[in-house]
């Protein structure tokens, strides 16, 4: 599970262009924390953040080629050493008969294995989310920067003052548990559609 902060700051910002200078500029300023929320994928947006290739796509390559090492080990074993039969004449070993069993055991290794993997790796330390019922408006038009108060280098008001000017609009100081508190009492004493 992504780990989640309650503090951070958040800025918004409404055009992607603007999001890639951003990100390389808070990267450069030497944020750790921070994550940029998007309405759809941003081309260069990895990289202006500084984050590194990840190695998934290696391990996928090679559970396919374990696949089908697999399929065909055990098709040969079967047809031609275990219990071989003679289909017209044809040789035992005829691997273009083995072709779909091996696409199907390639396919299902590689698509198996990195699921479990991108679950097992998603459980090493991750930069950590906004809340996920903080409003951001990055589903909708908005590229949201958010900086996690789990930052080494955090300041809240510091921070808060850098996305200020980075030219981000509708910047502020998110505290989920002070508003939690909040809601919590004004609910307790009959106000806020309690």
């Amino acid at each position: 599970m992504v780990p989640i902060s309650n503090t951070g700051v958040v800025g918004h910002f409404y055009d992607p262009d603007d999001a890639l200078a951003a990100a390389a500029k808070v990267r450069d300023a030497g944020w750790k924390h921070f994550d940029f929320l998007t309405p759809f994928p941003v081309h260069g947006m990895d990289a202006a953040m500084g984050l590194k290739r990840s190695w998934i796509p290696w391990a996928t390559g090679i559970l396919a080629i374990c696949g089908i090492l697999f399929a065909q080990g055990l098709q040969n074993y079967v047809m031609v050493y275990d219990w071989p039969m003679n289909f017209g004449g044809k040789p035992h070993a005829a691997w273009p008969a083995f072709v779909p069993i091996t696409f199907e055991a390639m396919v299902f290794w590689a698509a198996l294995g990195t699921a479990l993997l991108a679950i097992i790796a998603g459980k090493k330390e991750t930069i950590p989310q906004p809340p996920p019922l903080l409003k951001t408006g990055a589903t909708m038009d908005q590229f949201v920067l958010w900086i996690s108060a789990t930052d080494p280098k955090w300041n809240a008001v510091e921070a808060q003052r850098f996305v200020a000017s980075l030219g981000a609009h509708d910047v502020k100081l998110v505290d989920v548990q002070k508003e939690a508190d909040v809601l919590r009492i004004v609910k307790a004493e009959g106000g806020a559609d309690a």
